[in-house]
């Protein structure tokens, strides 16, 4: 794979941007890379080198957040601004320059932190018994590369009908550290490389620190700033054994495997008990500083983004200075705010829509910008009784997704149960629950898919949802995006087809 040969060879001399002080004293400001596996120190900044590329705005720090896969979602119209950078994408006309640009560069950079992921688990080795919690930085580095190998699987990879469709060639699943041509997998090898993968996981991480509920998510183990190790302060922020078991319960509905889904999905709310857990009404309703606007409290794991709100402030223009007609930035203003709440949160006519829904308070009225704050990620002001402002993060994985897989495992089996799980998560959002009933299995996936797309908004799930249901979904003026395997499968560069030696198929249908 030609772009895969260029990461590889710059990987072996420095597999990531400098971003820690001690690495810019060596000579030269390089340092060998085999040296960094030496220390512990070296080692925790080498798993800090996978995150800095996985969280970057190219990838999860907002392409895959609240970038272009929520365009894909069709959260905002674009209708009118034929000029803005995600028009086309909007069409789903992925022969424009600008999506193919933007998608080879995901695919380039995921497979970069797959090549990182690959040379710590190459290189660290012969260390391993020099180098403290070890477990826990390869623990890491196996999940982070089976949640690579996953996001892949879902941007690119084939749409699965039935459990046929999981022999269709989707990705390589790489896991040797050298420049070797590989050819693609199918969809199920894929994604049975990444159950070893997280499996080995959760074995490394089976003494992680977030179990302990005294340390939690954002607890810090360091009791010393000279032998300070990333790897033991705010496990939460990390690939941590929660986000490891969750992430087997998204890839066992990926493969349609429902009854190890359900499995995964009840083991994880049990074992996070009293350590991570869904909002309650106070944390979003008390006082404006105690507000915990990103939802924090549930995530499973996610990526530290340092200028994360520098990002977000720019795009959502909430820093002010940018307008609605801007090109690149998707300011919410009145008529995106009155889409967002008309036809998501409380469309007329729905029972499982409310205004009373606390996830509307995402959107607060800026006076000053004249648009509305995306508070899902604005920087918070320093909370009461808490040490600090929430962190910049973004989440790899929410319990509410747990929930929603728990109550999409049991439709078709237990519909009361299937609706017991979505209640759950209705009720800690401020809604009642859904009475009545009995519900038909597809009343029970519409209400399913309707609170799924108002929770998801911000952080690129929704159109993997749709394309893991194949489902028709409405864009904002209210027309249908008809499913079909050309939405939802992304371009994969060309020359990866001609050394995979796979004929490129059809590219995407634009929808008017």
């Amino acid at each position: 794979m030609k772009k895969l040969f260029s990461i590889l060879s710059v990987a072996c001399l420095m597999l990531f941007p400098s971003c820690n002080d001690w690495l810019n004293v060596t000579p030269q400001g390089q340092i060998e890379a085999e040296d960094l596996y030496e220390t512990t120190k070296g080692c925790n900044s080498v798993v800090g080198g996978i995150y800095y590329t996985l969280s970057g705005s190219n990838l999860f720090g907002q392409t895959l957040s609240f970038g272009l896969i929520d365009i894909l979602a069709q959260y905002y119209d674009l209708s009118t601004h034929t000029d803005h950078q995600y028009y086309r994408a909007s069409l789903y006309d992925y022969e424009d320059t600008n999506i193919t640009g933007t998608f080879g560069t995901v695919w380039q950079n995921l497979y970069q932190a797959i090549t990182q992921c690959n040379a710590f688990i190459y290189y660290s080795d012969p260390y391993k018994e020099n180098i403290s919690n070890y477990d826990l930085l390869l623990g890491e580095v196996y999940g982070l590369r089976a949640l690579a190998h996953m996001e892949l699987f879902e941007i690119f990879g084939p749409v699965i009908h039935t459990t046929a469709d999981l022999q269709k060639p989707a990705v390589a699943y790489r896991t040797e550290y050298n420049n070797i041509s590989q050819g693609f997998d199918t969809g199920e090898v894929v994604l049975q490389k990444a159950a070893e993968d997280l499996n080995r996981a959760l074995e490394l991480l089976a003494d992680d620190p977030i179990r302990d509920p005294n340390v939690g998510r954002d607890g810090d183990l360091n009791n010393s700033v000279l032998d300070y190790q990333d790897v033991l302060n705010y496990r939460g922020a990390r690939m941590n054994y929660f986000c490891a078991l969750g992430l087997m319960a998204r890839l066992e509905m990926l493969r349609q495997n429902k009854d190890a889904a359900y499995t995964y999905a009840t083991r994880v709310m049990e074992e996070t008990d009293g350590i991570i857990s869904l909002m309650e009404t106070q944390d979003m309703t008390g006082s404006e500083n105690s507000r915990i606007y990103n939802f924090a409290k549930e995530m499973l794991g996610s990526f530290y983004v340092n200028n994360l709100y520098d990002i977000t402030d720019t795009y959502f223009g909430m820093g002010g200075g940018i307008t609605s007609i801007d090109q690149s930035a998707m300011v919410i203003d009145e008529d995106r705010h009155s889409d967002l709440i008309s036809r998501i949160y409380a469309p007329s006519g729905a029972v499982d829509g409310s205004a009373n829904d606390m996830r509307t308070l995402w959107f607060s009225w800026n006076q000053e910008n004249s648009n509305y704050d995306f508070m899902k990620y604005k920087q918070a002001e320093p909370r009461q009784g808490l040490p600090e402002a929430y962190f910049p993060e973004i989440s790899i994985m929410r319990l509410s997704e747990i929930y929603y897989i728990a109550c999409e495992a049991q439709i078709g089996r237990d519909n009361t149960l299937a609706l017991e799980y979505l209640n759950t998560v209705r009720t800690s959002r401020r809604l009642e629950p859904l009475s009545g009933g009995p519900y038909t299995d597809e009343q029970m996936m519409t209400y399913l898919v309707n609170d799924a797309r108002k929770d998801f908004i911000g952080e690129g799930r929704m159109f993997f949802m749709y394309k893991r249901l194949f489902r028709d979904f409405t864009n904002m003026r209210g027309q249908t995006v008809t499913a079909n395997d050309n939405i939802f499968v992304l371009p994969i560069p060309d020359d990866e087809y001609e050394y995979a030696n796979i004929e490129r198929p059809g590219t995407g249908a634009s929808q008017n």
